[in-house]
Order: structure tokens, then sequence, then C-alpha cells
């Protein structure tokens, strides 16, 4: 977990005020005040997304001494309804999400952690995944569709996947049955897949100020899917008309912050040479043409990045010995699967930025962040 994490939710924007979700009907669409909400994938990304869901989900105030409650059955511990229900394969998640909703003292006695994936199923109306890879989600997707108990109506998948992949999942879950118990909540007899996947790095994630691209097969979905994504965000983006549109527009996006990180970090390098500082040269492509994300939110130089308001060292990768943020073999995945969907070799720069952060993985290890560049 990034340094920090804690401080930044805790400051972001979305209150415990407003915790519930909306309730509202349209074209046959009815959601319950508070639907079930299963989150799959704890990573960098995925713990502050849940995280953020449980200050909307559950309000604030340390109840049951703030104590996560795990589960080896389908019911949550101690009797209490169980409103979110989160699954990683690791162990320690557990422990990171104990340690940081007590460190912001939620009230975390209608959340539990599952001890499989077919209890998420069996129990959330909504299922979120955030899997690092392709065949990371493909095997997530096998297993949770291989229950006779689904009772999720809905998934949504944030990972960063290829169109392809994010269709052959969409077919699978389309062919899957909803239980005889499920909630139905887009009174449907199947589930329903859209991918969702993200841009904002863990900053965004911590602060609930995500982006989402979101792709779906039916306007229907993609508005059962913003409330949802309303509570890990600030915008969501829908783009093209069919599932597989969001990962690639996240592919695109991606290729741009690869190419343009490299970019910031061969001048400041330059710079340097020169006989020039990194923050007075950052400061000057930031009011020049030259600005841009990675150098005015994740300047790539140790010592330039400052928090807006404080004006202390921001907790930033660059700061932090690029440790946290978007590692190293995410971003080669990313570029990787671009020039991949590409199949012609017509992606120039691309092919370059593989090369180039191959070459830094190599050399600081592939789960440094990527700005290490």
């Amino acid at each position: 977990i990034s340094r920090g994490l804690s401080t930044t939710l805790a400051a972001s924007s979305m209150s415990p005020s407003s915790c519930s979700f909306r309730s509202y009907s349209y074209q046959g669409l009815s959601f319950m005040k508070k639907p079930h909400i299963g989150f799959v994938g704890l990573g960098a990304m995925g713990l502050p997304m849940l995280v953020n869901i449980l200050k909307h989900h559950n309000g604030g105030g340390a109840g049951a001494g703030g104590q996560v409650q795990s589960s080896s059955s389908g019911a949550a511990g101690g009797g209490n309804n169980a409103h979110v229900t989160a699954f990683d394969s690791s162990d320690v998640a557990q422990k990171k999400v104990h340690a940081t909703c007590q460190g912001l003292g939620l009230d975390v006695r209608n959340f539990t952690f599952a001890s499989s994936l077919n209890q998420v199923v069996r129990t959330s109306d909504v299922v979120i995944t955030m899997l690092p890879s392709p065949e990371s989600c493909k095997a997530v997707y096998d297993e949770m569709l291989n229950n006779e108990d689904v009772k999720t109506s809905l998934f949504i998948d944030c990972s960063t996947n290829d169109p392809n992949t994010a269709r052959q999942i969409a077919d699978k879950v389309n062919q899957a049955k909803l239980a005889p118990t499920s909630n139905a909540i887009l009174e449907a007899s199947n589930p329903v897949y859209v991918d969702a996947p993200v841009s904002g790095g863990v900053t965004a994630a911590a602060a609930g100020t995500l982006t989402f691209m979101l792709g779906a097969d039916s306007e229907i979905a993609a508005k059962a899917a913003k409330p949802v994504l309303s509570t890990m965000g600030s915008r969501i983006i829908t783009v093209g008309n069919t599932v597989g549109a969001g990962c690639a527009a996240k592919l695109c996006n991606n290729l741009v912050l690869a190419v343009s990180m490299a970019g910031v970090s061969e001048a400041l390098a330059l710079g340097e040479r020169l006989g020039l500082r990194a923050d007075e040269l950052s400061d000057v492509i930031n009011a020049s043409s030259g600005r841009c994300w990675s150098s005015d939110t994740y300047n790539p130089a140790p010592g330039v990045q400052r928090d807006a308001n404080s004006g202390e060292l921001a907790g930033v990768p660059s700061n932090l010995a690029y440790d946290g943020g978007f590692a190293l073999r995410l971003m080669l995945k990313d570029i990787r699967l671009a020039n991949e969907v590409a199949e012609d070799g017509s992606l120039p720069m691309a092919h370059v930025a593989e090369k180039l952060y191959e070459h830094t993985a190599s050399i600081v290890g592939e789960n440094k962040d990527f700005s290490s560049v």
C-alpha cells in the first residue's frame, strides 16, 4: 500500500453522509437502495477502491471495534447482513483492509471477507473485479461462473484487458443463468458484464477521483453500472456501444501515458546534463506547451512533486524510491497489449516504449513504478 493512503482516503471529497446508493428505476431496471456489492482483487488499486465503496456503503464510525469479518460460509459473522463482500487470493489483503479501515475509523460490521470466489457470486448483486492481467481475469471469471448458485446480476470489470478478452468474458457471463433466489436487479435471467477500466493511478483511487472508461452492450447495463462506479470515481465516460470499448480506450490512453512519461523523463535527464535543476525545468515545462500529467501531477524526478496545498513533498512514487504506484510490469503489459491488438506493427512509438520499459525493469526490477524510467 502506498504510504499516506489512509490520509488521502480520509481527505477525499466523498463523505460518509452520502453513503447510501440511490434508489431509481427506468426501462425495467430496479435497484435496491443498497445492493450487495462484491469486490475481487485487492492490489494497489483495488484496495483503495474497495475502501471508498465502504465509506459510501457503510458510513463512518468505528463499529464493532472496527473488526473486518471473515467468513468460511455464505453468511457474515455475527449474524450481520454483509452489504459488501471482498475476496483476494493473497492472505495479506485482509490484514491490509483491516488496518486501513481501522485507521479511518470505518464501520465495517456490514463487510466480510469471502473464503472463495463462489461465495462472492452467491451473495452479491453486483461484482467488481480489479485484476492484474487478462489471464487472471479469465481464470477468475471461469471459477465464478462455474457455479449453479450465481446471484450476481451485474459484473463490472475494472481491469485493463484487450478488447477481445473483454468480449470473451462477456459471452461467458451472458451464457450463465441466475439462481432462482437472485434479486435479478436487471430483471433478466442472465447476468450482464461491462468493462470499466480506470485512469488516475493509486492517488486517484485513494481520493475517489478515478476516471472510468465504460463499455457496455446496452444502455441499461451502462446506467446500472454508473451508481456503483460513482462511489470510486469522479468521472464515468461511456465509450462505443459495445463491451470491449472501455478496454480499447484504456489501451490508447496508456500508450499516451507510456510515451509521455518517457518523454518527460528524457527531457529532465537532458536538462540535468545541461546544468538545469529538475524542479526549475519542471516549472518551465508546466507553464509551457510540454505540460502533461507526467510532468505536473506524477513528475518522475525525485523531490520535485509537491502537494499543491501544503507545499510538502507529495506521495508520488518518485518521492518514495519509486515504490508503490503503477508497476513497470503492468505498464509493460498494457504496452504489449496495444502492440498485439495493432497486429501489423503500425505503432512505432509503442514498440520503442516497450523496449525502453523492458530495459528499465531489467535494471530496477519490474515492481518499481513506471516513472522510474
